[in-house]
């Protein structure tokens, strides 16, 4: 369990958000949850939640806008 996301317990993309998606579940939780520090690193989700405190709920670990832009469309 090193390699998960300290998030992970209550992040909706790790805990079936996606169930009718399951391939796109598992690259999910694969390239960004159970990728360890390097995964999270690259995870708009725990990249948002580590500077704004939270996260938009629809937020995709893949998203392609700046974590910045992210927080002030969300007004986070």
């Amino acid at each position: 369990m090193d390699n998960i996301c300290k998030n992970y317990e209550k992040c909706p993309i790790y805990n079936e958000t996606l169930k009718e998606m399951p391939s796109t579940a598992s690259y999910y939780k694969k390239h960004f949850c159970e990728a360890g520090d390097e995964g999270c690193k690259k995870c708009k989700r725990y990249l948002v939640k580590d500077k704004a405190g939270k996260c938009p709920e629809r937020l995709l670990p893949n998203d392609s806008r700046e974590v910045d832009t992210i927080i002030k469309e969300h007004n986070l």
